[in-house]
Formats: C-alpha cells, sequence, structure tokens
C-alpha cells in the first residue's frame, strides 16, 4: 500500500484517499532586453570572465535556486481547503494530537525561503 503524509498537517493518506498537490515554480523575473547591432559586435570578454570569476565563488545549488526553484506539496481536504483560502499565509488544519506546523518552519527546513548572505 502507498502510504501519502500531507505536507501541511501530516495526516497520513492512502494511495485510495483524496488528497491535492500544489506545485510552486518560483523563478527570477527579467524584464526584456533589447539587443542591438552594438552589442552583437562588443566584444563581451571581459563581462564574462568576471561574472564566470564572480560565480566560482558561489554554491552552485544557491545560484541555481535564486534563478528558479520547484517546490511540491501534498495536501489533505481540510489542509487544501487552508491553502486556497490564504496562500501566502497558508496554516495547515490540527488533525489530532499535536500535528499542528508551521508551514513557514517547515519549508525554511527543506531549504526554502532562506535568505543567500549579501556579497
Amino acid at each position: 500500500m502507498v502510504l501519502f503524509q500531507c505536507d501541511g498537517c501530516g495526516a497520513q493518506m492512502d494511495e485510495h484517499s483524496l488528497r491535492y498537490t500544489v506545485n510552486i515554480d518560483v523563478r527570477a523575473a527579467y524584464n526584456e532586453i533589447e539587443v542591438t547591432l552594438l552589442d552583437l559586435v562588443r566584444n563581451h570578454r571581459k563581462e564574462i570572465i568576471a561574472l564566470l570569476e564572480k560565480l566560482e565563488e558561489r554554491d552552485p545549488a544557491e545560484v541555481e535556486e535564486q534563478i528558479y526553484k520547484q517546490i511540491h506539496l501534498d495536501l489533505c481536504p481540510a489542509c487544501q481547503k487552508a491553502y486556497i483560502k490564504d496562500p501566502l499565509h497558508f496554516q495547515p488544519q490540527a488533525t489530532g494530537e499535536n500535528n499542528s506546523l508551521d508551514i513557514d518552519n517547515f519549508l525554511r527546513s527543506l531549504g526554502f525561503g532562506t535568505t543567500p548572505p549579501e556579497a
């Protein structure tokens, strides 16, 4: 039997239980860049070397997370209702003895929401 655990409240759900999945894509936002003829003919070698040197000092996982991160959650019906009601301040529903969970702390424990040190 396949078991799932609600990422909100921690309730166990078997494979036939009603459950919901939440997929969150967090992407860095960029404005469109207009490339001119001058940009195409200019030598960018020094800029590229400087960028590569700067990146060598950084943790690759940290750099990747600053650009794109996927978060996948399984939610029970009660937590799905709470999530839909207020996704940015989601507080899971308690499902019994001491199953309450602070979603912010939970996501931080997985490495989400940590602020990179100032460069």
